[in-house]
């Protein structure tokens, strides 16, 4: 009987502890516009003005997609000075990083997922 009252207690507890840290967890995505102060492609690293924010750093991703108004979508065609919007990945570990790009200014009327 005293070790059913423990495995109760236990799974009581675990009950009421787990929806509460399910709620906690804060989302691994952010949308975010602003200027492209630099690029450099060999590193993959952007420095980007954040509108209303600070300049910070991101890396994009080797499978990144940069939407504009060219057929391919390569990151490589970004360049210092174009206002664009991007989606960011907060990983647990390691660096933030771009998995899409959406170029604001021009025509960029091709639709994207």
């Amino acid at each position: 009987m005293k070790y059913s009252f423990s495995f109760l207690a236990l799974v009581l507890l675990a009950s009421f502890w787990l929806p509460s840290t399910a709620e906690a967890r804060r989302p691994r995505g952010t949308t975010m516009t602003g200027v492209v102060q630099n690029v450099d492609h060999s590193t993959r690293w952007i420095t980007f003005a954040h509108d209303g924010g600070p300049v910070r750093q991101f890396v994009y991703s080797e499978w990144a997609k940069f939407w504009h108004d060219e057929s391919e979508a390569l990151p490589a065609h970004l360049k210092s000075g174009m206002r664009v919007q991007v989606n960011l990945h907060n990983p647990l570990i390691g660096p933030d990083y771009v998995t899409q790009i959406v170029l604001l200014q021009g025509k960029a009327s091709k639709k994207h997922p």
